[in-house]
């Protein structure tokens, strides 16, 4: 197989064993990392210059809707769940074809890695059918990146004399064709879950079926959870699941902002991942990041950027506002328990943050034993930064690579990117074909367009009187 031989890099492992290299070497062979130490000898290996270059495991979105990205630049100014419901699952989302999510699917992937992120979950709840689905994965197996496609369903609006979608159970036929076809194997880029209601968005037999059915397949479930008491579809929803052994490592949770100390507790305890997404959080959710909180409990966050219409999705942008928010909360804790400015070291560093965009996705993809750290027998995930150029110089050598990757490092330093041992990106630019790329540019716009005309979609916030309860977070 061939070999690759990274030389003389800064490199930040992530691998408590290894630690990090001021100058080392790394050597992959085929889609496999052999060797991460210094002075490595390979004579047939192609070598990569790693001077001036820091390079890490790649970065892990653990929660996105990638479909949604042609649809930028609209919603930053809405007012939480009213508008995002308002304006997508009740509109634009229902004008989606096939095609419409294949395209917001290929360039979201590959704008997520030329953001540097290797990994992602597309948690993809716009799909009504079969072509839809195979729609969005071919998207994603086209794009070149590694992706837990967590098969959602739609959610339209409610009509009279239909069941309205937080009533209707998982599709069996959909999990059986996919996990007996196409999906048969977890040995592959793109693997399988689901995205379910769970119990804030659906009612308890629901989410108790949907539980069972991913089970049943050996799949990941995950949902989204942010409700506040008295506004849930089940108001002790999780407790019941716990209690009825539904809840494990096999079930992640999306944000869980609300949840009660209790509550955090026995979802942890029953071995649940959660997904912080701080910026989207921050934007329409007035409790903070479930961050620190999980810390306190002994469990690692993992973070995503959810919705392309707020803001670019760069994992960088969201790992940088997930340490400041978390370091502000601790000063805030400290302050209130009198303790600051006496402290005498910080809660939260930047190397835990880098942690939680790594290692931390990948445990809540449970995908560690293969990525989220640069360790010999894992896969070749890796994202190589210039370090030369004004926004991070002379930060290294003498600086901590951690704050570098938090604080300093942007998309435009991000000089290569790796997947399974073969570069996606390099040299600054993506590897995909640049004739193709401009032509979906295109395709994408003429998507958007459409989508927005039939919809009759207006930028502003929407102000349709009341939404049901379930609605009113």
């Amino acid at each position: 197989m061939p070999q690759t031989l990274i030389k003389d890099a800064c490199i930040l492992s992530m691998d408590p064993q290894i630690g990090d290299l001021d100058r080392g070497d790394i050597l992959i062979d085929g889609d496999r990392i052999v060797a991460v130490e210094r002075n490595i000898t390979a004579p047939n290996a192609a070598v990569v210059d790693g001077s001036g270059r820091l390079v890490m495991p790649g970065l892990v979105n653990a929660h996105i809707h990638t479909w949604e990205y042609q649809l930028r630049g609209i919603g930053s100014d809405w007012v939480g769940i009213r508008d995002y419901h308002g304006n997508m699952h009740k509109n634009l989302a229902t004008r989606y074809q096939a095609r419409d999510v294949y395209l917001g699917n290929l360039l979201g992937a590959l704008n997520q890695i030329r953001n540097g992120t290797t990994t992602i979950m597309d948690w993809c709840h716009i799909l009504r059918d079969a072509d839809m689905t195979d729609a969005a994965i071919d998207a994603l197996e086209e794009s070149g990146i590694r992706a837990v496609f967590a098969r959602g369903t739609v959610k339209p609006p409610e009509k009279a004399g239909e069941v309205p979608y937080y009533k209707k159970p998982f599709p069996r036929e959909e999990i059986h064709r996919l996990r007996t076809g196409r999906f048969a194997s977890d040995d592959r880029l793109v693997t399988l879950a689901m995205a379910i209601l769970g119990p804030d968005w659906g009612e308890y037999d629901v989410a108790a079926h949907d539980i069972r059915l991913a089970r049943e397949y050996g799949l990941i479930n995950s949902a989204h959870t942010y409700g506040r008491k008295g506004k849930r579809v089940v108001e002790d929803g999780m407790p019941r699941l716990a209690k009825e052994g539904l809840l494990g490592p096999d079930h992640n949770i999306a944000h869980g902002n609300c949840f009660s100390e209790d509550e955090l507790k026995i979802v942890l305890d029953a071995g649940c991942t959660i997904t912080a997404t701080c910026l989207t959080e921050a934007l329409n959710y007035e409790q903070p990041a479930m961050l620190g909180r999980m810390v306190k409990f002994g469990a690692m966050p993992s973070l995503g950027t959810d919705c392309d219409p707020y803001f670019n999705s760069s994992m960088l942008w969201v790992t940088r506002h997930a340490f400041q928010e978390q370091r502000a909360m601790d000063n805030r804790s400290l302050r209130e328990a009198g303790q600051w400015p006496a402290a005498t070291q910080h809660a939260t560093r930047t190397r835990d943050a880098v942690a939680w965009a790594t290692i931390g996705g990948a445990k809540a993809l449970r995908l560690d034993h293969k990525i989220g750290s640069l360790t010999p027998g894992k896969q070749a995930d890796l994202i190589m930064i210039d370090t030369r150029g004004m926004n991070i110089f002379p930060a290294l050598p003498g600086g901590d690579p951690a704050h570098v990757v938090v604080m300093y490092a942007e998309t435009a330093d991000i000089e290569n990117v790796m997947i399974a041992g073969t570069f996606v990106k390099r040299s600054g630019k993506l590897t995909f074909p640049e004739d193709r790329l401009q032509k979906l540019h295109q395709d994408v716009m003429d998507s958007r367009l459409r989508m927005m005309e039939e919809g009759k979609f207006v930028y502003k916030s929407v102000d349709s009187g009341p939404l049901p309860d379930r609605y009113v977070f």
